[in-house]
């Protein structure tokens, strides 16, 4: 199935790049699913029968909120779509409701990169892209964001260097 990104295609535009969620994106929605489970098994076998049954009702409760937070984890960044094309950058957000983000290669100023120590041993980052009248597009948690930050400016050089080779209307004399 196809997704934002491919649909929104003009007739003659490619993609040039996609970006993806890391994957540490992952832990705490997997902790808040492992974690509950882990003391209820600690719950098991350190806790006596009288405590341990109002234990249970709070550790079940736990994973029931871990399983939700997971849950709407997972469809956030399944449903998040972030690519350059030879001609925009596109950032897709959401599931039933849509919020999109196209900002044209020639209206980019600027694509920085935010990348903190852990950041930059695992190779995450936030990327952030500011348009001309178009504000700040924000991309946290981007794997390998330097590859991405590099494939825009590529893709920015190479349509410079596309309109300077255009051929130029000739000029029309001056009415006289």
């Amino acid at each position: 199935m196809a997704g934002y990104v491919d649909k929104a295609l003009v007739e003659g535009e490619a993609v040039i790049a996609r970006a993806h969620y890391h994957w540490l994106n992952w832990v705490v929605p997997a902790g808040a699913i492992v974690l509950p489970f882990a003391l209820q098994i600690l719950s098991w076998t350190y806790v006596g029968p009288d405590t341990r049954r109002w234990l249970d009702y709070l550790t079940w409760g736990l994973v029931l909120l871990g399983v939700v937070y997971f849950l709407w984890q997972l469809i956030r960044i399944r449903a998040t779509e972030i690519a350059v094309t030879d001609r925009r950058f596109i950032r897709k957000t959401g599931w039933i409701g849509r919020d999109t983000s196209e900002v044209e290669l020639r209206s980019i100023e600027e694509v920085s990169l935010k990348q903190t120590v852990l950041g930059r041993l695992f190779g995450y980052g936030t990327l952030t892209v500011r348009g001309t009248g178009a504000g700040l597009v924000e991309s946290p948690g981007i794997d390998d964001p330097k590859i991405f930050q590099k494939a825009i400016q590529t893709a920015q050089s190479r349509m410079r260097a596309q309109l300077a080779d255009a051929p130029r209307p000739a000029a029309s004399p001056p009415p006289g």
